[in-house]
């Protein structure tokens, strides 16, 4: 169970991450409107994952009380994080092949005028060779030399750091408090938002508006194209340094703020 539990986590940070290509996509493509709309069917995996993951983390939990092992289920926990982090550290390698792909759909959709009719192109022989064809014309490695960073704002890349570090912990450090506080687990469990609203808030009000500024920049001719794709492989690498680094940091931290809350609460 703990392998599915580790999957999930691993699709949701893989599809949250690989969102970041409709960015460029749209970008080259000319349709960042278009492109933006299709975050909603990416996110359908990511929700999917949740889904299926929730009940899983509740039984590993209800397991782990049941049984006295809260130790191993904090390692369980890390082991999860960490699996998030892979899926992240893929989706930046596969960054050149997710914007060429997503190019293709867009292009697909503008001329059939349906998402699902767009997808269904990808059954067509001829369509997959057209595919493989833009994977082949993909320039893979990219040299550090020719990253332009230049008007990117620092702050906003620090804080995206802190924002995927936040919201890769807030649940589980939730579900790890309910652990340790047994006869407040119902509590615990639902104050999961007073670690990930500090997340929710950087990212409402730094983070999403920057970028978005950023790439309109760009759709203006105020900025070029490879000034927001080296904007797009920062959030991704800082994103790896919030799910790898970060998040395992202040895992036992968020944890015990949430069981101070929830013994607050029931003084």
């Amino acid at each position: 169970m703990l392998f599915l539990i580790m999957f999930f986590d691993f699709s949701i940070h893989l599809s949250e991450a690989t969102a970041s290509a409709l960015r460029l996509a749209g970008l080259r493509t000319g349709k960042i409107t278009t492109s933006l709309s299709f975050y909603n069917i990416i996110a359908l995996v990511s929700r999917m994952s949740n889904m299926f993951q929730a009940p899983l983390l509740g039984v590993l939990v209800d397991s782990a009380v049941l049984t006295g092992k809260i130790d191993t289920l904090g390692n369980n926990f890390r082991a999860v994080i960490f699996c998030g982090a892979l899926g992240d550290i893929l989706a930046i390698i596969l960054l050149p092949y997710s914007v060429a792909f997503f190019s293709r759909i867009i292009l697909w959709f503008e001329e059939t005028g349906s998402v699902p009719m767009a997808l269904f192109k990808l059954l067509s022989f001829k369509n997959i060779k057209l595919v493989s064809r833009d994977f082949a014309n993909v320039k893979f490695i990219k040299r550090f030399e020719d990253f332009d960073f230049k008007g990117i704002p620092k702050k906003f890349i620090f804080f995206n750091i802190v924002v995927v570090a936040v919201y890769t912990v807030g649940v589980m450090s939730s579900l790890f408090a309910g652990a340790h506080l047994a006869a407040y687990r119902v509590t615990a469990t639902q104050l999961s938002g007073i670690v990930n609203g500090l997340a929710t808030i950087l990212m409402a009000f730094v983070v999403d508006p920057t970028a978005a500024l950023i790439t309109d920049d760009a759709l203006h001719k105020r900025r070029t194209y490879n000034n927001v794709e080296s904007m797009v492989y920062l959030l991704l690498f800082t994103r790896i340094l919030g799910s790898l680094i970060l998040s395992q940091i202040i895992f036992l931290p968020a944890t015990w703020y949430i069981m101070s809350v929830t013994l607050f609460l029931h003084r």
